[in-house]
């Protein structure tokens, strides 16, 4: 099935109003499927391109539960990416790709050929580049600033030090959003980046009870804010 890809401006309603809380906004998102993000809270799942077992484990027996009541928001990379999307995809519930490139150039390239899964189940691919935009390396960490506005909690399942899951986590910060981590054994350099959040103040978390938990209250929070800016 083909569908078309459309802009949605900054100035129309349906573009997502948490990114305009970064200092710029892009004017214009490239977008195939549907954006929603008021019906559900967003989770952004990150983290290593070289996913471990265990981390693969821990995803699929909670984060699997929890697709069903928000929608899960990622990069769209190989690793803990891609398992996010995948497990929303498996469940039939919605989940949004954020690329670092063009729709008609996606990556990684197989993106393409799963368009159909992501839309049929609500979820979209989005892009700040025009369609036939080719990656470009700093093209990551713009991308990164978007995931991170997007989402109303930001999860590290799996990460080492000086990734580029580092950038994601620090946009988040800057703009409030919560980082909850998975806690790792000390000395696994695999989630050594995870240790690190949560020695610098970030949420832990075991399973998919604390993660809806800390989702249900941001949302509620994100809500009363709303109201107070309408009145």
């Amino acid at each position: 099935m083909m569908h078309e890809i459309r802009d949605v401006s900054i100035l129309e309603p349906f573009y997502p109003s948490k990114l305009t809380e970064l200092a710029e906004p892009p004017p214009v998102l490239s977008v195939l499927g549907q954006l929603d993000f008021d019906s559900r809270p967003v989770l952004a799942v990150i983290g290593s391109r070289h996913s471990s077992v265990q981390a693969e484990t821990w995803m699929r027996r909670y984060l699997r539960p929890l697709s069903r009541n928000c929608v899960i928001l990622s990069g769209g990379a190989r690793g803990i990416d891609e398992m996010a999307h995948a497990i929303a995809i498996e469940e039939k519930q919605p989940t949004v790709v954020v690329l670092p490139s063009g729709l008609n150039r996606p990556y990684p390239k197989d993106w393409m050929s799963r368009v159909d899964l992501v839309v049929q189940n609500g979820g979209a691919l989005l892009s700040e580049y025009a369609p036939d935009t080719e990656i470009r390396a700093w093209h990551f960490e713009k991308r990164n600033r978007l995931i991170a506005a997007l989402a109303d909690v930001v999860l590290v399942v799996e990460a080492r030090s000086r990734s580029g899951t580092a950038i994601t986590v620090r946009h988040a910060l800057d703009l409030g959003r919560p980082v909850a981590a998975l806690p790792w054994f000390p000395g696994d350099a695999r989630g050594e980046y995870c240790n690190e959040i949560l020695t610098r103040g970030g949420i832990p978390v075991r399973n998919a009870e604390d993660l809806a938990g800390l989702l249900v209250s941001e949302a509620r929070l994100r809500m009363a804010k709303a109201k107070q800016v309408s009145t």
